[in-house]
């Protein structure tokens, strides 16, 4: 059922986020401005547990992906089709975690990893972080500050970009293909994309 979506993907896919909301809601679009996703998150639980829809006003369920402990920054985050058929991967975050530089593996229904999602250059992220914190004039310059995340396979080569971006009201990140890969790894990098977007907006 989730392989439905890969018709849609025309890349960049673009995931959107409001900043001030009660509720995590992220919005992933195609190139041509067509919705792949619409992804929600609970409120009031010990573990995250976030459903993805197909339609706008959420009536259409395909995935779910729910953190395998309490919420926290070694939780690792499995992806499912949305009635649990299917397990379609995970992601993990690697290392330590800081303001310097964090990556993530990506691993496929076997439990094998595929992808790893890595900064391209931690100065960036760290400028970022350490300009925002200046009182009332900080997110001025992170409107020009915007990390790029490398999405690699096992062997280092490239195959995804995604470049964070930013507006007074929102966050988004794109995502453009360096590399023909299957199926069945476009949808496991939309669902790593999706996550790693409310992973990192935890983080700012």
């Amino acid at each position: 059922m989730g392989l439905m979506v890969t018709a849609k993907l025309n890349y960049p896919l673009t995931a959107t986020f409001r900043i001030v909301t009660l509720s995590p809601e992220l919005q992933v679009k195609n190139a041509s401005g067509d919705l792949v996703l619409q992804i929600k998150q609970k409120l009031l639980t010990l573990r995250e547990d976030t459903t993805a829809y197909q339609d706008v006003n959420k009536t259409i369920p395909v995935y779910r992906m729910k953190a395998d402990r309490i919420s926290g920054f070694w939780a690792v985050h499995n992806f499912w089709s949305y009635k649990g058929e299917q397990f379609l991967g995970s992601i993990r975050a690697n290392g330590l975690r800081s303001i310097w530089r964090i990556s993530y593996s990506v691993t496929d229904h076997n439990q094998k990893e595929v992808f790893r999602i890595r900064e391209e250059n931690p100065w960036i992220k760290l400028l970022d972080a350490l300009l925002c914190e200046i009182d009332g004039i900080g997110w001025i310059f992170g409107m020009f500050i915007n990390p790029v995340y490398l999405v690699e396979d096992t062997s280092g080569r490239v195959l995804f970009r995604i470049k964070k971006k930013r507006s007074f009201f929102e966050r988004s990140f794109t995502m453009e293909a360096d590399q023909k890969v299957s199926e069945e790894h476009q949808e496991l990098a939309l669902l790593a994309l999706a996550q790693s977007v409310l992973l990192e907006r935890a983080r700012g």
